[in-house]
């Protein structure tokens, strides 16, 4: 994984070049990895955004939710303020994944 340990729970980011990096473990060449990632990324995004369920097993499941319009409040001026409808992604963990975040010092999954 890449990154910089910040704060001490977070141990980097896992990106685009590190779903390469498994991909080339696999077998594939560089050029051919970086399409398979491309393409997988694009094929979840574009499933998430036409309204279908993601389901990634052991992983969890990516949902799309509508948020409905709604009043709030600035907390500095309390004035009211209008929020939009709009809709945003929600990640269900799985169980799996759940019980191996939370066992100690032994190996995820």
């Amino acid at each position: 994984m890449t990154g910089n340990e910040k704060d001490g729970t977070m141990k980097g980011k896992f990106t685009r070049t590190d779903i390469q990096e498994i991909l080339r473990g696999s077998g594939l060449d560089a050029v051919q990895a970086r399409g398979a990632a491309a393409m997988l990324i694009d094929g979840i995004a574009a499933a998430i955004i036409s309204g279908e369920t993601v389901e990634l097993r052991g992983l969890g499941t990516l949902t799309l939710r509508e948020r409905q319009a709604r009043t709030a409040h600035n907390p500095r001026t309390l004035a009211a303020v209008n929020v939009p409808a709009r809709r945003v992604i929600f990640f269900k963990s799985s169980k799996k994944l759940k019980e191996a975040i939370n066992k100690k010092e032994e190996s995820p999954m």
